[in-house]
């Protein structure tokens, strides 16, 4: 794994260092929002539950040796409690930006999911009372005026699909606040492994009463393909934060909103409004705004897993 990035380095090297990390933050980007694409694919035809199974189950599989034959790792933990909460905020997110996927444009879902970043400050404040600068503060406030744009009034359908996109950002941030927790007596590979681990079982039981068979070939590839970029993503996504400065890294995550804008102009031929792309230019402001202005707060980011 590349070697964290830090002041003493020589500047060609921290060069180095940053283009590296940019370019696996630009691969975790394109992995997110290609898992995306899959998840809409066939969300219409499956449970969300058996989405997120597949998701888990199939990271776990790729993971699974990489973590447990490393010599340092054991499964003693020190925070349970922390842990079962940063397990159930983050599965809880990937099942409301799934829902959202199935009912708005990937787009939209994508951008309501990134908003992390806004909620992080406040949700650390809360939680373990780190301040916020006043700046940041700014940068905040015009990043839900941007969300309000996007959450404009429509379909009943539509309205509660991208309220629940926008919960998965909330229950995200919660998620990465928890991580702050736990991450001083827990390594990375500790908090992968029960991640994955209780997050399969969990989705598994779900999906077991839920369950519908994939019926064709082209359904079991998209599960695959839904497992295996959630899993590049996953992976890149932790290099960019090990190799590069975070506070670089973060605004990287507005790359999956552009891929999925993208795909979704591809696929299902969609052209956000004039209000969305208001709403989304103010969002990625605010987002940049609180991420540079942040300090601790958005130290955080680094520990991220989805």
């Amino acid at each position: 794994m590349p070697k964290k990035v830090t002041n003493l380095e020589h500047p060609y090297e921290r060069l180095q260092s940053i283009k590296l990390g940019l370019f696996y933050g630009v691969i975790s980007a394109f992995s997110f929002a290609a898992m995306s694409v899959f998840v809409k694919k066939i969300g219409a035809l499956l449970p969300t539950s058996q989405l997120i199974f597949f998701r888990f189950s199939i990271s776990l599989i790729i993971l699974l040796p990489w973590i447990v034959t490393d010599k340092t790792f054991s499964l003693k933990i020190q925070q349970p409690v922390q842990y079962g909460g940063r397990i159930l905020a983050g599965l809880s997110a990937l099942f409301c930006v799934f829902y959202g996927i199935k009912f708005i444009p990937l787009v939209d879902a994508l951008l309501l999911n990134n908003t992390a970043p806004l909620f992080v400050p406040l949700i650390a404040w809360l939680m373990i009372g780190a301040k916020t600068p006043k700046k940041a503060i700014l940068g905040i406030v015009i990043g839900f005026i941007g969300v309000g744009l996007i959450l404009s009034p429509g379909q009943e359908i539509l309205c509660l699909a991208s309220t629940i996109a926008l919960a998965s950002g909330f229950l995200t941030a919660l998620a990465i606040v928890q991580m702050r927790v736990i991450s001083k007596s827990s390594s990375t590979k500790q908090m992968l492994f029960y991640y994955f681990i209780v997050s399969t079982f969990v989705s598994g039981l779900v999906a077991a009463i839920q369950w519908k068979s994939p019926g064709t070939v082209e359904i079991w590839v998209f599960l695959l393909a839904v497992g295996v970029f959630g899993t590049l993503y996953q992976i890149f996504a932790t290099l960019s934060y090990v190799t590069a400065p975070v506070r670089l890294m973060s605004p990287l995550v507005f790359l999956i909103v552009v891929f999925g804008g993208f795909f979704d102009w591809l696929i299902w031929s969609y052209v956000p409004n004039l209000f969305t792309l208001l709403g989304a230019l103010l969002v990625i402001i605010g987002t940049v705004i609180t991420v540079y202005f942040g300090h601790k707060e958005i130290d955080l980011m680094r520990n991220n897993q989805r």
